[in-house]
């Protein structure tokens, strides 16, 4: 799997961060877009298998991501 993160969205190097440091074996790549511009100029917003995952905040998103690895 996959996680793809929005470059303009204002949480994806947080995000990207805390993924890699805690799990380098997850792969994250930064999109010019992810096509959800309505839901990225708000909230913290990921891809993962075509399914899009959003998030309260950085930590919140993290964890949605994690447990889809889990």
């Amino acid at each position: 799997m996959k996680v793809k993160l929005c470059k303009k969205n204002r949480w994806t190097n947080a995000v990207s961060t805390m993924i890699t440091k805690t799990h380098p074996n997850i792969n994250v790549c930064k999109k010019k877009c992810i096509g959800k511009c309505h839901k990225c100029k708000v909230k913290p917003i990921a891809k993962v298998d075509k399914e899009i995952l959003v998030g309260d905040d950085e930590k919140d998103l993290y964890d949605i991501i994690i447990n889809k690895f889990v």
